[in-house]
């Protein structure tokens, strides 16, 4: 960074413009005013985002899977059009699935679209709201677990949704190039540790071998 933008004060006013003041600024307050240490901090922020990306991944593919597989289990194949799901959803759930339903009838021209591409059409906020509180009862969370999180019985629903909850906020941040490196990102890379292999050992194993985010961690400009 030194080298490219050190010495070229007018490249770095206009790599200012371009990830826009406002922005820039955030990094800036961070960095004591330092435009250099501001830019280096920026660059950090992107390379702990891309470090996170392969298990966030994981964690939300796996996640949707699992509670599918989960509402499969307790409705039938093709749940999103049994009344009794939405019946037992939240408002705001109830809207995602029938929106997801929508837009997936009317990209396919069918009056039932496949369950499968629902569920890759809800949001990741729909499949962590699954674990809250709004569903404890509905869905006897007390028991079912273990049916989305088999191999971590210590784990409970109320932990489940915060640590998902806390997950789904760093994967929307990063989704949309936000500042993270303010976060506890070692405990979140703990917590989506547990939480991917309490799902699936395979998924965390998998993700586990193309994971960078310690050394770019412990490399903090």
């Amino acid at each position: 960074m030194q080298a490219t933008f050190g010495e070229n004060i007018s490249l770095l006013e206009e790599l200012k413009k371009s990830l826009s003041i406002p922005r820039f600024q955030t990094y800036r307050t961070l960095a004591k005013n330092d435009d250099m240490r501001a830019v280096e901090l920026y660059q950090w922020n992107a390379k702990l985002g891309q470090s996170l990306y392969i298990y966030l991944q994981g964690w939300e593919i796996r996640l949707r899977s699992k509670l599918n597989g989960f509402l499969v289990w307790k409705y039938i194949a093709n749940w999103p059009y049994d009344e009794r799901a939405p019946r037992q959803m939240n408002a705001s759930d109830r809207r995602r699935l029938q929106e997801a339903r929508q837009r997936q009838e009317m990209q396919r021209s069918v009056q039932a679209a496949p369950t499968s591409a629902i569920v890759a059409d809800l949001s990741a906020g729909f499949w962590v709201s699954q674990l809250s509180g709004s569903y404890r009862i509905p869905y006897v969370w007390r028991h079912n677990l273990p049916r989305v999180f088999p191999h971590d019985r210590v784990l409970d629903a109320k932990d489940a949704w915060a640590i998902c909850n806390d997950l789904l906020i760093l994967r929307n941040r990063v989704a949309h190039h936000e500042p993270i490196l303010q976060l506890p990102l070692d405990r979140r890379m703990r917590d989506l540790k547990r939480v991917v292999a309490a799902m699936c050992p395979a998924t965390q194993a998998y993700c586990e071998a193309s994971c960078s985010f310690d050394a770019v961690w412990r490399a903090r400009p």
